[in-house]
């Protein structure tokens, strides 16, 4: 598992209608999340956010107010405790996600995705270290908050091996 950089945001739930948008300015969800990630943005001025966790419930107020199909379930659970795993939690997914009637959504375009194509999808830029924010379960968050996060590089380990670099053979 990676270290990342986390801002935690909170909402009450109750100020949102069954169609995920605010009560008081007819704003959804989804754009409340957008402003969260502007926010991290201006935080941590080098890095977009990659990850967002929340528990199933506002999973759901996310999902309604994208106006998602009632057999789409937002969300990748977390299988190795409170944070993202890349190898294990899509490969546990993908095989949980067989045995479902459901369809899982595992990601959400970004806020900084600005480029759409013809048919209104965005447009991914690898150039741009923008891309997708992955939707990730965690039931042990609290209904009226959400985490915003993006790995680091630095996860205190060394990515590289020690290599003797003196020759095998010397010529005379």
């Amino acid at each position: 598992m990676e270290k990342e950089i986390i801002e935690t945001y909170y909402y009450n739930p109750s100020d949102f209608n069954q169609d995920g948008r605010r009560k008081s300015d007819g704003k959804t969800f989804r754009d409340f999340i957008k402003e969260c990630e502007i926010d991290f943005h201006t935080r941590h001025s080098t890095e977009y956010a990659l990850n967002l966790y929340a528990n199933s419930q506002t999973m759901a107020i996310l999902a309604r107010s994208n106006n998602a199909a009632p057999f789409l379930i937002y969300g990748m659970d977390l299988t190795q405790g409170s944070s993202f795993d890349p190898i294990e939690d899509p490969y546990v997914n993908h095989e949980m996600g067989k045995l479902s009637k459901n369809v899982f959504v595992y990601g959400i375009d970004s806020a900084f995705m600005t480029e759409f194509d013809e048919s209104g999808y965005p447009v991914l830029n690898d150039d741009s270290n923008i891309f997708p924010l992955t939707l990730l379960v965690d039931d042990k968050m609290r209904n009226d908050e959400l985490r915003l996060a993006v790995p680091t590089m630095d996860d205190g380990d060394d990515d590289f091996a020690p290599v003797n670099v003196s020759p095998k053979y010397e010529y005379v």
